[in-house]
């Protein structure tokens, strides 16, 4: 039995060493589920999102994701501070995944080593399933059309006068001869029949993302109303921003290899330069590695994002405005290096113009460069840094891109933690 005096000392060196960040949130949520370890009780989701995150008691646990994001994160925050600081703590303190409570062992020295990373490529099981691709040909030759009429329009420059090679984030790429594999978000279309079997029209959910787990679904007696069309669709701002990231590449544009998201394997992710560009909607099994080490997590839609630090809450309002009306969107960037060298950039938008501005603000040189400076980049390692753009816009014309988030990302910490969505 460990003294109770002793659970709460040792949860207060964790608060203080500022592995949980600056904001209250995290230390409240531990120093909660320590008094309730020291009780011998369990809390339930619903009791810290009014206790500690002081929601009402109408808050739909359901609907809403704030304390699983929250707990997931303060998880990890402390896993860095046992491989970090806390190497000589007599107990070590865990969240045990599914589960709302501390788990308080015997620090020995197999638990306070810091793990090993993982193999290069090895990032999600979810990865590990091959997709096959139903983006419509039309939209693919469109694409390989774009590209070949960029590649035709370059001028072959010297390599000293591409005014990206100065860039901290573009340098990692254009220094190195690996491959760049673009991947676009994509999505899987359906059709949805009437009584006579009929299309009636073509429908989207995001939880059904390819023919196989449509017919996964309909072998268990559920969505019966759909058919496999053999469709997908990119959203339109992916031309547009992949237009913007090509120029960036100049003459070295043939190493450029595009790809959807649903033709992605694991194997894609070894010895290739990775850009992701697409919505926040389309990550699919990248959304693990974008929001692993994040500062920010995905709210109750993918048109909303939460700055665990602050509680802010980033939501978009585009698509939303009827007529003449004032509107905001969000981009998000994020890119760190894998454990084999290779450089991810990944480019995604709430919306589309989100994604649009996000590509226009990382391909023009001195917007680039007043990010990276306000970043505080150095030219000592690889970059690994995320920072989200607000635009605002009105009657369907982007006006401004500020940026409104920016924080540097641990590695060790992304790449060690690998499984998301659990709590």
């Amino acid at each position: 039995m460990i003294p109770h005096d002793q659970i709460r000392q040792i949860c207060d060196r964790i608060i203080k060493s500022g592995e949980l960040g600056r904001s209250r949130t995290y230390a409240a949520i531990l120093e909660y589920l320590a008094e309730h370890a020291i009780a011998g009780t369990m809390p339930k989701e619903i009791s810290i999102a009014i206790d500690v995150l002081g929601r009402e008691s109408n808050f739909d646990v359901g609907k809403d994701s704030i304390v699983r994001v929250h707990i997931y994160h303060l998880r990890n925050k402390l896993n860095t501070y046992f491989a970090r600081q806390g190497h000589l703590e007599q107990y070590r303190v865990e969240i045990p995944k599914g589960q709302y409570m501390l788990a308080i062992t015997e620090n020995t020295p197999a638990t306070a080593e810091v793990p090993s990373p993982p193999p290069a490529g090895v990032v999600s099981p979810e990865l590990s399933t091959r997709r096959k691709n139903y983006t419509p040909w039309l939209a693919a030759l469109a694409i390989l059309l774009l590209l070949a009429n960029l590649f035709s329009r370059f001028e072959q420059p010297k390599a000293d006068v591409n005014p990206f090679m100065q860039s901290r984030l573009w340098q990692p790429l254009l220094d190195d001869t690996a491959p760049i594999l673009i991947l676009v978000g994509d999505y899987y279309i359906m059709g949805e029949k009437d009584d006579r079997g009929n299309v009636l029209r073509m429908v989207r959910e995001f939880d059904i993302n390819s023919s196989a787990e449509l017919a996964a679904l309909q072998s268990q007696g559920s969505n019966s109303k759909y058919m496999n069309l053999e469709l997908g669709y990119a959203p339109t701002s992916t031309a547009k921003a992949l237009t913007q990231i090509v120029k960036v590449f100049g003459s070295q544009s043939r190493r450029i290899k595009v790809k959807m998201m649903s033709e992605l394997n694991t194997n894609d992710l070894v010895g290739n330069h990775i850009i992701y560009l697409g919505l926040l909607s389309g990550l699919r099994s990248l959304n693990d590695l974008m929001f692993a080490a994040s500062g920010l997590a995905l709210g109750s839609t993918y048109d909303d994002l939460i700055n665990l630090d602050t509680d802010v809450i980033y939501n978009s309002s585009s698509g939303l405005a009827v007529g003449k009306a004032s509107y905001h969107d969000y981009g998000l960037l994020s890119t760190f290096p894998s454990p084999g060298g290779t450089q991810f950039v990944l480019l995604a938008g709430m919306r589309d113009e989100g994604l649009i501005n996000l590509a226009e603000e990382v391909t023009a040189p001195k917007k680039l460069a007043a990010l990276e400076q306000t970043a505080e980049l150095d030219g000592k390692q690889s970059p690994a840094f995320e920072a989200l753009y607000e635009v605002l816009g009105y009657d369907s014309t982007n006006f401004e891109a500020r940026l409104v988030y920016h924080s540097k990302l641990d590695t060790k910490v992304l790449w060690e933690t690998r499984l998301i969505g659990a709590p």
